[in-house]
């Protein structure tokens, strides 16, 4: 465990460090608090199976278990080398922490990167988050109704046989 600002954090077990309360960063926190979304992630991960990347951008929602999640794909010009970095909050109403792995990602790297990123996130993720989540619900629904149907057709098939 470490200890960062006044939380417990297992962060420090993944080489990671949650700079979200650093003062440079308070706009970004301030800009992208209203978000209907729990998780952020941009970059690559892995060395040797990659996973993520700089040119698409992974935004999940809060809603239940954060089960659904867009892709943003980043213009070339917005795009920024070498940074990886995980935003992550338990709601709406909490700060992002934000983590980075300081040993391989520069402050300014990190920094020029959210700044490239905010306005696309602020701009495109609302309501794309907003119709993912409405085709989940509908596809639940529509599960909830084939289930009932099924269920309707094996008891009325069960009754339909003389006594």
């Amino acid at each position: 465990m470490l200890l960062l600002g006044n939380r417990r954090s297992d962060v420090g077990d993944s080489g990671k460090t949650d700079v979200g309360a650093l003062p440079e960063l308070a706009g970004i926190q301030a800009r992208l608090r209203p978000l209907n979304a729990c998780g952020i992630q941009y970059g690559e991960r892995g060395r040797r199976i990659k996973s993520g990347s700089h040119s698409a951008v992974w935004v999940s929602a809060c809603e239940q278990d954060r089960f659904q999640g867009i892709h943003l794909v980043v213009p070339a010009g917005r795009q920024v080398e070498r940074v990886t970095f995980d935003m992550t909050r338990g709601s709406t109403s909490e700060p992002w922490a934000i983590l980075v792995d300081k040993n391989l990602v520069a402050f300014p790297d990190l920094e020029k990167a959210l700044e490239q990123l905010a306005p696309l996130i602020q701009e495109e993720a609302p309501t794309k988050l907003a119709l993912a989540i409405e085709e989940r619900a509908a596809k639940e629904r529509q599960r909830q109704e084939n289930e009932a149907a099924e269920k309707a057709r094996r008891e009325a098939a069960k009754d339909s046989y003389p006594k």
